[in-house]
């Protein structure tokens, strides 16, 4: 009895192990949706952390808005609105393109609260500073603000990096061909739920855990700072 047990232990690890590469490509995907959603949201809520910081009364309440409908929601649900929602807007957005549309949104919304709370945190002495030696808004905005406010939100935006990673994986559920559909085509061949699910979870880790890291540096180098 304890043969066949360990025989069949051995042969669903074996599994795991030749369905390995057909894993990894779809971990290639899922770099690749969730570089997109980094750099896209970031751009985008960088820019929305500016205005929300910096503009007037009307664009900081449309701005506030907006986070916290986003941030209120569940990530899933605006999937499935960009997904539905595309083609009857005459869109025809293909299904990777829809869920990193809704990835974007959702993230670029946590992004710009922290930019907009990192702005606010430059001592106004500083900013009074650069008006004193002439500097105008923009100059003191490129010049002072900025360069000091990212140093405050880089920390936190590493750590949203690293959900923005493990959140592609929602995609799966309208049909993105990423690792975590990848995972549960060869769970359907093989029947292997927890070896297969066990790997993923490796591979999640090995993308995650170095952006974890860098957000540790980063806020023990500036704390320190």
């Amino acid at each position: 009895m304890r043969f066949l047990l360990a025989s069949a232990a051995e042969v669903h690890m074996d599994v795991a192990i030749l369905n390995l590469g057909y894993l990894l490509k779809a971990a290639v995907v899922t770099l690749e949706m969730a570089a997109a959603t980094v750099v896209f949201s970031f751009l985008l809520g960088t820019a929305l952390g500016v205005f929300a910081a910096l503009g007037g009364t009307a664009v900081r309440s449309v701005l506030a808005v907006y986070v916290y409908i986003v941030r209120g929601v569940p990530v899933l649900v605006l999937i499935f609105i960009a997904y539905f929602g595309l083609p009857r807007m005459g869109l025809d957005a293909p299904n990777y393109v829809a869920a990193t549309i809704a990835l974007v949104i959702y993230f670029a919304a946590f992004v710009a609260d922290i930019v907009r709370g990192s702005i606010l945190a430059v001592p106004k002495t500083t900013v009074e500073a650069g008006k004193s030696i002439g500097l105008r808004k923009a100059q003191i905005l490129m010049q002072i603000q900025l360069p000091l406010g990212m140093r405050l939100a880089l920390p936190p935006l590493v750590t949203t990096a690293s959900i923005a990673v493990k959140s592609t994986s929602y995609a799966s559920i309208v049909g993105v061909w990423e690792l975590t559909y990848a995972s549960r085509e060869v769970v359907e061949r093989t029947l292997a739920a927890f070896q297969i699910f066990f790997a993923v979870m490796l591979i999640y880790f090995c993308i995650c855990y170095p952006i974890s890291l860098g957000a540790t540096y980063l806020q023990r180098r500036f704390k320190t700072s």
